[in-house]
């Protein structure tokens, strides 16, 4: 799963140098693949890309160590709630 992360990761840095613009990047239930230690890294790199990320997971704790300048929200069925501790600069 790391070397798939690393691809689409890649490819955005590709787009962002050619086209002068970052996408936006979709990944769903990428934290539920990774370690403590890559799920680090991966938030590391999509802050230093500064791309608009959109992550899904069912485990809230696999984005407890998200940097600052994210914002999470909680899905209920028929609901969409910001979490009282989104950080959004």
């Amino acid at each position: 799963m790391s070397l798939l992360i690393g691809l689409v990761l890649a490819h955005a840095g590709l787009l962002a140098e050619i086209a002068g613009y970052v996408p936006v990047l979709l990944l769903d239930e990428v934290t539920a693949h990774l370690d403590p230690l890559r799920r680090h890294a991966l938030y590391s790199e999509l802050a230093r890309l500064g791309a608009q990320s959109w992550m899904t997971g069912a485990d809230a704790n696999a984005f407890a160590a998200l940097s600052e300048g994210a914002q999470v929200f909680e899905v209920t069925p028929g609901q969409i709630r910001a979490q009282a501790a989104s950080r959004v600069y």
